[in-house]
C-alpha cells in the first residue's frame, strides 16, 4: 500500500464545513410512533457524542455526508464531503470523530465541537477502507491492498501517521474492526465461516491472542464487550459469546434474539457491560437489553420499523439506548431513555384460602421481572387509602402485608414501589373481600338410636378446616317426630370451641322416623351452617329370661320372677301367662301379670296337674319395645304307681310264643300300659299298648327266636308318675339233627328205628338255627338196656362250619341186635349273647346182620 500524508491545511479548504442548507429542515421531522424521522438515504454507523449532544449517522458508499443530529434525533446539520462515510470511531475524550471513507481512500479526521473536518489520511488508491475503531492510543482502521486482500493499518492520531501492519494476515475483503479492553477484534468472513482473529493492541502494537473461523455465517459485526473479554457473534438465532483470549465458549452461551431466523444484526455493549441487541426478523423482532447474564431485563419493539443493521448504540449517561430503525426505505430514531430500567411487576394475591373478620390475614405479593427488586428496599402501602405500614422486600422478591378487618366487605390494598435506579416505579392493587368462613355440619356419628337413648356426636366443619369457634358457641337442635309432627326443643350443644365438635343425647321415648335439627347461627368468623338428620328409631329388642324352679309340689302354691330388659316399662303395662299341661295340652291356662318398670314380673300359680309344667310369657312390645317371650318346664311332683311284667317261661323253644302278663297298680286317670320286646342284638320292638283289665293286666304273645326282654311302660297321669318294669327270658336254638348209611327202618313201641348193617357207621349230621358258625355241637349216644337207656359216650366240642353244620360216625362195638339211640346239644360261648345251649331231639337205630 503507499501511504501519502494530506497537509491540515489543504483537508480544511477542501472540507465544506458544517452546512444546514442541504438538509432543508427547520425542525424535527416527527412520527406517529413518537420516533423522529432520519434525513438519510441509506445508514451505515452511528456514534453517540455526549459531550456536544450530537449523534453522528455515517451513510456508506455512495453518499458524501455524515449526518448530525442532536440526542433526540433533531438534524443540527451535514458533515459534507466525506464520500462515502462508512465506519466511525471517536477519540476517547470525545474531541473527535474518525471516519472511514470507503469512496475517498481516506481516514477522515473531524473536530466534534466545529463538525468541521480537520484532517485526512489517505489509505491508498482503491483502498476503501470500511471499518475504524480506537484502542492502545491508536486508530485502527481496515482496508484493501493492491492485491484485492483486506487487512488493518492504524494511524497515530497525535500526528496522523498512518503504519501498515505486516504481521496482520490477509482476508479475503476489507474485514470490520471492534475494540474493547486493549483487545482488537478483526472479522473476515468467508461462505458458511466466520473468520475472527484477536490481538492484543494495549501497548499500541497488535499481539496475537487467537485466530479462527466460527461456524456460521455472522449476521452483523461482531463486537468486544468493554472488558475485552468477551466476543459477541451474532447469528441467525442468537448471539454467541466467545472468549478473545482463545475463542472458546463463554458464558453465558448467548444470548436470545427471538428464536429461529431472528437474524441479529445489531449489537452495542455499554461500558458498564450491559449489552443491547438488535434482531430486525422474528416474532422478536426489535432490542433486547441485557445485563450480562443471558435472560433479558428488556424487550423493545419499535412500530416505526426494525432496527437497522449495526443500528444500537448506547449514550454516555450510562441509561439511554439509540436506535435507528428502518422502514419501507425512510429511517428514524427511537431514543430510549431508559433502556436499562427494568419494568417492575407487582403481584398481589389475595389472601390464602380468604380473609375473615377479626382475624389476622396477610396479603402476598411479589416484585418480579429480571434482576430482584433488591432486599430490604419499601413499599408503600394503603387500604382504601389509608396509608398502612410499609411492606419490605424480601431476598426472593416477595413481601407481605398483614392486616385485620372487623367487618365483613371488599377492601382495596394499593401497593407502590418508587423505583430504583434499575426499576422503573410501579404500583398495583388488589380488592380483598372479607368474609365469615362457610360451615357446614355433616351427617353424624351415632352411638346409640334407641327409643330412651338417642345419642350422637357432629361436627360443625368449616371451609379449609379454619377456625376456632368462640367460646360458649353451640348448635341449637330440634326433635321432630315424623309420626306425629310434634317438634321438641332440646338443649343447645355446646361447641369445643378447638375442634367444632359437639353431643347431642336425647330420650324421644318411643321408636320411629325422627328429624333432628341442627342449626349453627354463626359468629364473628364463620357464617352459619345446620343439617336436617333423619333417622328411624328401631324399637328395643328386650331380653325375656325366666327364673322358674326346675321342680314344685303339686297343689302347692308357686312363685317365681321373669324379666324383660331395656326398661324402663310404662304403668299398667303387663305380660301373658300361659300354663301348659298334661290336662291342658290344646286350652292352656292364661293369665295377665304386671310389668313393673324396671321390667321385672312375677308369675304365681298352683299347680293341680303333675308332670311337665310349661310356663310361657309373652310381652305384646310398646312403642318403644319390640315384643318378646319366654318360657320354663317346671316338672310337678306326682304319686308312684305300682307296675310288674312277667312271662309264662323263663326258656322259650326256638320260634316258640311267649305269652306276657304287664300288671299296673293305683292310677288316676290313665291305665294305658304298653309292652315292649326287645330282642338280644336286635331293637325295641313295640308288642302291644292298650288299657289294662279290671285286675290291672295287659296280656300279649311274641314269637322268640332269641333272648327276649321284655319291658312294660306306664306313661303317667295327672297324679301318678311315669313307670317301668322289665323281665328278660332266653331263646333257645333250633337243633335239626338226621342220620344217613341206613338201608331200612323199623318199629318198636311205636318209635321208628334206623337199621344199619354191623359193618356200617352211622352218619349223625346236626344243623343249627340261626347261623352259629364257629360254635360248639357235643354229640351224645345211649344203649337200651336191663329196661333203661345208659350213656354210652359224649363227645368233645365239634366245630360247627359255614353253613351251620356238622356231621359225626359213630363207632358202635357188640351192637348187633342192640338199639341205641343218638342227640346233639348247642353248646353256647361267652360271644354268643343271643340264645342259650340247647338239646336236640332223640335220633334211633339198631343193628343187624
Amino acid at each position: 500500500m503507499r501511504l501519502k500524508q494530506v497537509s491540515l491545511a489543504a483537508a480544511i479548504s477542501v472540507v465544506a464545513g458544517l452546512t444546514t442548507a442541504t438538509v432543508g429542515l427547520t425542525g424535527p421531522l416527527a412520527r406517529a410512533d413518537g420516533a423522529n424521522a432520519l434525513p438519510l438515504s441509506h445508514y451505515a454507523h452511528m456514534v453517540v457524542d455526549g459531550a456536544h449532544q450530537h449523534l453522528f449517522f455515517s451513510q456508506g458508499a455512495g453518499t458524501t455526508g455524515i449526518v448530525v443530529t442532536d440526542l433526540s434525533g433533531n438534524p443540527v446539520g451535514t458533515v459534507d464531503s466525506e464520500q462515502g462515510a462508512d465506519g466511525l470511531a471517536l477519540s476517547a475524550d470525545g474531541g473527535t470523530l474518525y471516519a472511514a471513507l470507503s469512496d475517498g481512500d481516506a481516514i477522515a479526521v473531524i473536530d466534534t465541537a466545529t463538525l468541521t473536518e480537520t484532517g485526512r489520511v489517505d489509505t491508498g488508491t482503491d483502498s476503501a477502507p470500511v471499518s475504524v475503531a480506537m484502542a492502545g492510543g491508536k486508530v485502527w482502521y481496515s482496508y484493501t491492498e493492491a492485491d484485492g486482500k483486506g487487512t488493518v493499518g492504524s494511524l497515530d492520531p497525535a500526528d496522523l501517521t498512518p503504519t501498515a501492519q505486516p504481521a496482520m494476515p490477509h482476508w479475503s475483503a476489507a474485514p470490520l474492526l471492534s475494540t474493547g479492553g486493549g483487545v482488537l477484534a478483526v472479522q473476515g468472513a468467508q461462505p458458511y465461516m466466520t473468520l475472527v482473529a484477536t490481538y492484543d493492541v494495549s501497548s499500541g502494537t497488535p499481539s496475537p491472542k487467537a485466530d479462527m473461523g466460527l461456524g456460521g455465517d455472522a449476521t452483523g459485526p461482531v463486537t468486544v464487550t468493554a472488558d475485552g473479554t468477551r466476543l459477541l457473534v451474532p447469528q441467525s438465532a442468537s448471539v454467541y459469546v466467545y472468549s478473545t483470549a482463545d475463542l472458546g465458549d463463554a458464558t453465558p452461551h448467548g444470548y436470545y434474539t427471538g428464536g429461529v431466523n431472528s437474524s441479529p444484526d445489531a449489537v452495542a455493549v455499554d461500558s458498564d457491560g450491559t449489552i443491547a441487541l438488535g434482531a430486525p426478523a422474528g416474532s422478536g423482532a426489535g432490542a433486547y437489553v441485557y445485563a450480562g447474564d443471558s435472560i433479558a431485563e428488556n424487550h423493545f419493539t419499535f412500530p416505526s420499523g426494525a432496527v437497522a443493521p449495526d443500528g444500537l448504540a448506547w449514550g454516555t449517561d450510562g441509561r439511554t439506548l439509540y436506535a435507528v430503525t428502518r422502514a419501507d426505505g425512510s429511517y428514524a430514531l427511537d431514543v430510549l431513555g431508559d433502556a436499562k430500567l427494568t419494568d417492575t411487576p407487582l403481584t398481589l394475591n389475595a389472601p390464602s384460602p380468604y380473609a375473615i373478620p377479626a382475624q389476622r390475614f396477610t396479603v402476598n405479593g411479589t416484585v418480579g421481572g429480571h434482576g430482584f427488586v433488591p432486599a430490604g428496599a419499601t413499599l408503600k402501602v394503603t387500604r382504601d387509602g389509608t396509608e398502612l405500614p410499609d411492606a419490605t422486600v424480601g431476598a426472593d422478591g416477595s413481601f407481605a402485608i398483614a392486616d385485620t378487618r372487623q367487618d365483613e366487605g371488599g377492601y382495596s390494598y394499593e401497593v407502590s414501589y418508587a423505583g430504583d435506579a434499575t426499576h422503573r416505579p410501579a404500583t398495583t392493587s388488589l380488592k380483598v373481600w372479607v368474609s365469615r368462613i362457610g360451615t357446614s355440619v355433616p351427617y353424624p356419628e351415632f352411638s346409640s338410636a334407641a327409643p330412651h337413648k338417642v345419642a350422637f356426636t357432629g361436627t360443625v366443619m368449616t371451609d379449609l378446616s379454619r377456625g376456632p369457634f368462640d367460646q360458649g358457641t353451640a348448635v341449637r337442635v330440634t326433635r321432630t317426630n315424623e309420626d306425629t309432627h310434634e317438634s321438641t326443643p332440646l338443649p343447645p350443644a355446646p361447641l369445643d370451641p378447638a375442634t367444632g365438635e359437639f353431643a347431642v343425647t336425647d330420650d324421644p321415648g318411643t321408636a320411629g322416623p325422627f328429624t333432628y335439627s341442627l342449626s349453627f347461627e354463626g359468629d364473628t368468623t364463620h357464617q352459619p351452617g345446620g343439617n336436617d338428620i333423619s333417622t328411624v328409631i328401631s324399637p328395643y329388642a328386650p331380653q325375656l329370661t325366666l327364673k322358674a324352679p326346675a321342680s314344685a309340689p303339686r297343689g302347692t302354691a308357686l312363685s317365681f320372677n321373669a324379666r324383660l330388659d331395656d326398661g324402663p316399662y310404662g304403668s299398667g303395662e303387663t305380660v301373658t301367662v300361659t300354663r301348659t299341661d298334661a290336662a291342658h295340652t290344646t286350652t292352656p291356662v292364661t293369665w295377665k301379670a304386671p310389668v313393673a318398670a324396671d321390667g321385672t314380673i312375677t308369675v304365681k300359680d298352683t299347680p293341680s296337674t303333675g308332670g311337665a309344667n310349661t310356663y310361657t310369657v309373652d310381652y305384646a312390645g310398646d312403642g318403644g319395645h319390640q315384643a318378646a317371650t319366654a318360657s320354663a318346664t317346671v316338672q310337678v311332683s306326682r304319686a308312684t304307681t305300682s307296675l310288674s311284667v312277667a312271662a309264662d317261661a323263663s326258656t322259650y323253644a326256638y320260634g316258640a310264643t311267649a305269652t306276657v302278663t304287664a300288671r299296673l297298680g293305683t292310677t288316676y286317670n290313665g291305665r294305658t300300659v304298653s309292652l315292649w320286646a326287645t330282642p338280644a342284638g336286635g331293637g325295641k320292638t313295640l308288642v302291644k299298648t292298650g288299657t289294662v283289665d279290671s285286675k290291672g293286666n295287659l296280656r300279649a304273645t311274641y314269637k322268640l327266636t332269641r333272648n327276649t326282654t321284655f319291658t312294660a311302660s306306664f306313661a303317667g297321669d295327672y297324679r301318678y308318675a311315669p313307670a317301668t318294669a322289665t323281665r328278660a327270658v332266653s331263646g333257645q336254638v333250633k337243633v335239626a339233627q338226621a342220620l344217613s348209611g341206613y338201608y331200612t327202618s323199623t318199629t318198636y313201641s311205636g318209635t321208628t328205628y334206623r337199621v344199619y348193617h354191623r359193618t356200617t357207621r352211622p352218619t349223625v349230621t346236626t344243623t343249627v338255627s340261626p347261623d352259629k358258625s364257629g360254635q360248639c355241637v357235643k354229640f351224645q349216644a345211649q344203649r337200651l338196656y336191663s329196661g333203661a337207656w345208659h350213656t354210652l359216650n359224649t363227645s368233645a366240642c365239634f366245630t360247627l362250619g359255614s353253613k351251620s353244620a356238622v356231621s359225626s360216625r359213630l363207632s358202635l362195638s357188640n351192637a348187633v341186635s342192640q338199639r341205641f339211640r343218638v342227640r346233639s346239644e348247642y353248646v353256647r360261648s361267652s360271644k354268643d349273647t343271643t340264645n342259650v345251649s340247647t338239646w336236640g331231639g332223640w335220633q334211633y337205630l339198631t343193628v343187624r346182620t
